[in-house]
């Protein structure tokens, strides 16, 4: 896959991600434990354009807090917790980068396929889980008990968790498709 399709294919996730988003929103109950412990990766062009449209309080914080991503294609990386959370409001959160605009979606590089993408486990995933099981209800009934013992199992949960599911692309317009009905 050549630079131009694995970019077209990483848009194509991101606006796939962002329409199965808009129909979620974080618990109450959620303590913002996303930005207390994955990393944060920035893109240059990404990096530069939120250090541009923040105060500069958050600017210093961000540019002392950030190092070399390891992650390829991407320039900036916050380890840890997130220096621009203040309780579990995100300072910067119009201007957020676009990995924290995706979550609990990541969306990783993939040697075969350009990109894949996963659902990590937080409060707000697990409601995304619930309805991705009644999706699947009606096609396939194995997955569909497999997910929703997987809401049972962590639907009270309350910080992330490393567990993940994939998404599988031929399934997103489907369930974007249902969500809409809804």
């Amino acid at each position: 896959m050549d630079r131009r399709q694995r970019s077209k294919k990483h848009d194509w996730l991101v606006s796939k991600t962002q329409s199965i988003l808009k129909h979620y929103t974080c618990p109450e109950s959620c303590n913002a434990s996303c930005c207390k412990t994955h990393i944060i990766d920035f893109r240059r062009k990404e990096y530069e354009k939120i250090l541009k449209n923040v105060d500069k309080e958050s600017a210093r914080i961000l540019k002392s807090n950030a190092v070399k991503s390891e992650l390829e294609g991407c320039y900036k990386a916050i380890v840890g917790h997130c220096p621009l959370l203040i309780d579990t409001k995100c300072r910067i959160y119009d201007n957020r980068p676009e990995a924290c605009r995706n979550f609990p979606f990541v969306i990783f590089p993939d040697d075969d396929i350009g990109f894949g993408l996963t659902l990590l486990l937080c409060p707000m995933s697990v409601n995304i889980i619930q309805d991705y099981a009644q999706w699947y209800k009606s096609v396939n009934s194995t997955m569909y008990s497999e997910l929703n013992n997987l809401y049972k199992h962590y639907k009270n949960i309350d910080k992330n968790n490393d567990f993940c599911i994939e998404m599988k692309e031929s399934n997103l317009d489907s369930f974007i498709e249902f969500l809409e009905r809804k």
